[in-house]
């Protein structure tokens, strides 16, 4: 029998390979099969997964192939024993998963679940339906049916797949209308079902038999997926930081879009974590956020692209791109970076202390190097002095002050008019309020973050009894130990040294020197302090 399908456009027909007998065939591509070696026990295991989230095993027992004797004497045609025993069970694995594709596979989607676990194993065992369709005709088991050799009383079964290349451009359903045409081409005379020997004659000829028509009639419909925002700009982080971000798919048709979000699979994509589950359903004219966490690991500019698939339609996923500008994470801070010393003569020290103030960033023990940079070091002596630090010998006793973060001091500042306020007006339940997170943050010296659209990494608790400073270079150099979360007060002061003679020097003048404070084992991470202060000439 043969079938004629050139007048129609968008099915196609298959047949499922069953092996014949008597006759030796090439069986199907078995690595699309994802099956077990040939080395691999009799039973052979055929992984595909399940209803849950997880891939379960189904093992099946092996049969005996039929060969005839003519594909016996072939010995390059014949299988292996074990080969065949494989053969045969990927065949039954195989016409189980065709079953189950046509029992479960749902045209349009459902939309009642009784719980997301449920709705996200739905949407997933369908998107694994539509990848074994493919999988099936790749691998050989499902061919196209061109012609079909029935035995006496006996039945095939075809499987017609519609694959409509178009969409409708109006929101309601499409008509479609296919057909199927069957003719016999190879048929016993003697069998034709015509009582009349001058019908049996006249239709001799192959062409002039009768044609069997089967029709395939479908409503076409289509789910259309947007995004609400193509491009998600996060801005400014830091290395570790994380934040809160969400999707928003809207579905613009009447027909329930099932979705799938997929990553790259970059190394940077792995710095994306969905909260809510990457598959679901959107019901016809309504949208979703889809919320997920994003924490940069590495610093540079970032980004990365998020595909949202339509799982109904191949051609009408979408992309959203997540753009950041990582900054690498300050593993230490220091409160200021310039330091203002009174006036003072040259070769003669400094009569007030400044306070260099450095606190742990990290949930790490850190050993910093606190050093001044010598008078032929110095890159700037406009005015011909250099400020030379030094640290006083006492400096071991000096007690550390508690150090607050930028950040931190806005909020007090914040919280303190806050709390004016509500004194004001005579607010007592704010007023409580408002001085127990003013007195959680001076504290505990910074390091939490109100925003809900923020996470820190971790919070370390200051250990002021664990820090410890050595001398390394007289009064010039130190070598601070940091506990996490530690910080310290170091007192400072300067003497003015000349740094070229034949600059003429004038009372007033703002003389500078620098301070560099960086990590023993990380010289690059460098940060200056600058001092300054101004120049009296003796009289």
């Amino acid at each position: 029998m043969f079938i004629d399908k050139s007048v129609e456009q968008g099915h196609v027909c298959l047949m499922p390979f069953a092996p014949p007998r008597n006759q030796a065939v090439l069986p199907p591509s078995l690595e699309y099969l994802d099956i077990s070696p040939a080395t691999a026990t009799r039973r052979n295991v055929v992984r595909i997964r399940g209803n849950g989230s997880s891939d379960i095993m189904a093992a099946v027992p092996p049969e005996s192939a039929l060969l005839s004797s003519e594909a016996a004497n072939n010995l390059d045609m014949l299988p292996a024993d074990e080969d065949v025993e494989m053969i045969v069970s990927v065949i039954e694995r195989a016409e189980q998963i065709l079953e189950e594709i046509i029992e479960r596979l749902d045209m349009i989607p459902q939309t009642l679940f009784a719980s997301p676990e449920a709705e996200n194993a739905y949407v997933r065992r369908q998107v694994d339906l539509h990848k074994y369709i493919d999988l099936l005709v790749e691998s050989g088991f499902l061919r196209p049916a061109h012609h079909v050799r029935l035995t006496a009383l006996g039945t095939e079964s075809l499987i017609v797949i519609l694959q409509p290349a178009g969409t409708p451009d109006k929101p309601a359903p499409l008509r479609f209308d296919a057909n199927l045409y069957f003719k016999l081409v190879d048929r016993p005379g003697d069998l034709l079902p015509f009582t009349d020997s001058a019908a049996v004659v006249s239709f001799a000829s192959a062409d002039q038999l009768p044609v069997r028509r089967f029709l395939v009639q479908a409503a076409l419909v289509q789910s259309e997926l947007e995004l609400g925002q193509k491009s998600i700009n996060v801005g400014n982080m830091q290395v570790d930081e994380a934040c809160r971000k969400y999707l928003v798919i809207q579905n613009r048709s009447e027909t329930p879009l099932m979705y799938a979000i997929r990553k790259t699979g970059s190394i940077a994509s792995g710095d994306i974590c969905f909260v809510d589950s990457r598959y679901g359903i959107v019901r016809g004219f309504d949208s979703r956020k889809v919320v997920f966490v994003f924490s940069p690991s590495l610093h540079g500019a970032y980004s990365e692209q998020i595909s949202i698939a339509n799982v109904l339609n191949a051609r009408g996923g979408k992309k959203a791109t997540l753009k950041a500008a990582v900054r690498r994470q300050s593993k230490f801070y220091i409160q200021s970076l310039r330091l203002e010393f009174d006036t003072l003569a040259p070769g003669r020290p400094s009569t007030d202390v400044q306070v260099l103030a450095i606190k742990n960033m990290t949930p790490k023990t850190r050993h910093l190097i606190v050093k001044s940079l010598l008078a032929s070091e110095d890159g700037f002596s406009d005015v011909g002095v250099v400020l030379e630090a030094r640290f006083p010998p006492n400096i071991a006793a000096a007690q550390p002050t508690r150090l607050l973060d930028r950040e931190t001091e806005e909020k007090i500042e914040s919280l303190e008019q806050k709390l004016k306020i509500a004194v004001r007006k005579n607010r007592p339940e704010k007023v409580e309020k408002y001085q127990a997170k003013l007195a959680k943050l001076r504290g505990s010296g910074g390091g939490g973050n109100g925003d809900s659209d923020s996470i820190q990494a971790t919070d370390a608790v200051p250990d002021p009894a664990g820090v410890q400073i050595r001398r390394l270079a007289d009064d010039t150099q130190l070598e601070v130990e940091l506990p996490p979360g530690g910080d310290v007060s170091i007192p400072v002061v300067v003497t003015a040294r000349l740094a070229d003679p034949k600059v003429d020097i004038k009372t007033g003048a703002n003389a500078l020197g620098t301070l560099v404070v960086h990590e023993v084992k990380d010289k690059d991470n460098v940060k200056l302090v600058t001092l300054a202060a101004s120049v009296v000439l003796d009289q």
